[in-house]
């Protein structure tokens, strides 16, 4: 649930871990036709494995926000710019933001009033000096000054955010990455509260739970809340670890 003051936006988020051949054993249960068509045998295992764990986290995540309508009802398409579209029966105006990581995948089905992103990435140390190239001098020092993560997991963090970012705003990768520059980091249990250098109406969370790590964007004048903990998204950090534990 999200307030901006006046108001509650509900939002939904889904993790899914599981193996590949637990997910092509379950597809037909949530995959409609069209989207069983993008299956194609041409898929490599690691594709099939994203394909299905993406899908059954963003029908998941939608299904919260449509009670009533099944998982094969509810559809979600590449868009023209291979974005992940929305289509829920008797709604409107609801979309939906994935990533997936190893085995797993995360989603999160948000109103249109409220542009969310999310990132999920698996420790990769040989990634380490890619993801140094896209860090500015002032991002490093304030990583390394406020994480108590070693360099590769410092990194992989302000990535991640820098994604989510990029997701909320609906550019993907296709900007330089100095743009989303991270200003702010504030400490929370187990991760951070981000804020952006160009894009101050945003706020990112991210959290560690070795060898994962996920970040989420969102407009900052507004304050999310669980169903069941008053604080915030603490709940992400536990799915987190549930998802290391699958590997």
């Amino acid at each position: 649930m999200l307030h901006d003051g006046s108001r509650a936006l509900t939002c939904a988020v889904a993790l899914v871990a599981a193996p590949l051949a637990a997910l092509e054993a379950d597809a037909p249960h949530f995959l409609s036709p069209a989207e069983q068509a993008l299956l194609t045998d041409r898929l490599a295992p690691s594709r099939r494995q994203s394909f299905l764990a993406g899908r059954r986290a963003a029908k998941t995540a939608l299904s919260a926000l449509a009670p009533g309508v099944s998982l094969r009802e509810i559809q979600v398409l590449p868009g023209l710019l291979q974005q992940p579209v929305a289509f829920v029966p008797g709604r409107s105006n609801v979309q939906v933001t994935l990533s997936h990581a190893g085995t797993a995948a995360i989603a999160v089905a948000h109103p249109e009033a409220c542009p969310m992103g999310i990132d999920l990435e698996r420790a990769a140390p040989e990634a380490q000096s890619a993801l140094g190239e896209q860090t500015t001098p002032r991002e490093r020092a304030l990583a390394q000054a406020v994480l108590p993560y070693d360099e590769h997991q410092r990194l992989l963090l302000l990535w991640c955010l820098k994604e989510a970012l990029s997701k909320a705003l609906r550019c993907g990768l296709t900007v330089p990455f100095s743009l989303l520059e991270v200003a702010s980091l504030v400490p929370l249990p187990g991760g951070v509260r981000a804020r952006f250098a160009n894009f101050t109406q945003y706020e990112g969370i991210a959290f560690c739970e070795a060898p994962f790590t996920l970040a989420t964007a969102l407009p900052h004048n507004v304050r999310w809340q669980s169903t069941d903990a008053a604080d915030s998204p603490q709940i992400l950090r536990e799915w987190l670890r549930e998802a290391a534990a699958v590997g």
